[in-house]
């Protein structure tokens, strides 16, 4: 398991140990074995495996997520339920006297208090995946797919949009609104690659996705096209609106302002960006080739 892992959930895990060890104690201490002959291995394997399973989703819940009310909620419900069926696994091996015999009708009580608690654990999930939906809605639209998804700039990447684009393309047909396409190219990117590298180079591109996101509307949609370009999705948007909104985005990111290890201002320059509205007559190929024509001709004009 990673240090961080450790130490951010060390409270949780002492917890988890200790109830753990405290079970097999009790069951140990109040039971006896039973012979070899008696047990059925059949029943120990499918006990034996849910058991285990319950351990890697409590473990894997405690890897994937934060400290807070939730992941506490969800750690004891799930702790609970662990304790129930490793004490039905248990009761495979152990024979309870009479004096004892109550250990095996209370084996399903944990279980039963646990399902209460990531109930309530679910409520409070839910509000809290709200809160996510809606920082996200930018970012996904109407469709969530991690296989898609842009691990640097948090974004989806260019076939998640093309996708969407589509879609709007087949809108667009049917209807009367209009849509626009714009891209973002950020200038000089190579040279700040070169000159800070590729780790400050990746924060450089997180940065600037997330500055993009955060001035679009929310019916707006942004993804990573391809190296340092950003693609955003305007819908019921003419080219005036879209025009404004991409110089807008474009100047809050020329206003960003990055520093190296050594709190040093890195010399950041600014994006280029263009902008074309869709008609019933292109595809996506030709929105594309539109997009990238567009921006290139900009360069060259920079360069002339």
């Amino acid at each position: 398991m990673p240090h961080s892992f450790i130490k951010l959930h060390t409270t949780l895990l002492t917890t988890l140990l200790l109830m753990l060890c405290f079970t097999l104690f009790i069951v140990y201490q109040l039971g006896t074995l039973k012979p070899l002959q008696e047990i059925d291995w059949i029943d120990c394997i499918g006990e034996g495996g849910i058991t285990v399973m319950t351990l890697i989703w409590l473990l894997a819940t405690l890897v994937m997520r934060p400290k807070g009310l939730v992941t506490n909620l969800l750690f004891f419900g799930l702790s609970a339920l662990h304790i129930s069926l490793l004490l039905d696994f248990l009761d495979e091996f152990f024979i309870f006297s009479h004096h004892y015999s109550w250990l095996s009708s209370l084996e399903a009580f944990p279980a039963v208090i646990g399902m209460g608690i990531m109930s309530v654990a679910m409520y409070y999930w839910s509000h809290e995946q709200h809160v996510l939906n809606h920082l996200l809605t930018k970012k996904e639209r109407f469709y969530r797919t991690h296989g898609l998804h842009d691990f640097i700039t948090g974004l989806y990447r260019a076939d998640y949009m093309k996708r969407q684009i589509e879609q709007e393309l087949c809108g667009l047909s049917q209807s009367s609104q209009c849509f626009c396409v714009a891209l973002f190219d950020i200038k000089g990117f190579a040279h700040f690659n070169l000159q800070h590298g590729s780790l400050r180079a990746n924060n450089l591109l997180f940065d600037i996705g997330q500055i993009i996101t955060l001035n679009l509307r929310n019916t707006d949609l942004a993804c990573r096209f391809a190296s340092d370009r950003f693609i955003v999705l305007l819908p019921k948007t003419n080219h005036l609106e879209a025009t404004y909104i991409t110089e807008q985005v474009a100047k809050m990111v020329a206003q960003h302002t990055p520093y190296d290890l050594n709190q040093t201002i890195t010399g950041f320059s600014q994006l280029h960006c263009h902008c074309v509205e869709a008609t019933n007559t292109d595809t996506l190929t030709t929105l594309l080739f539109q997009l990238n024509e567009g921006l290139a001709q900009q360069k060259r004009a920079l360069v002339a």
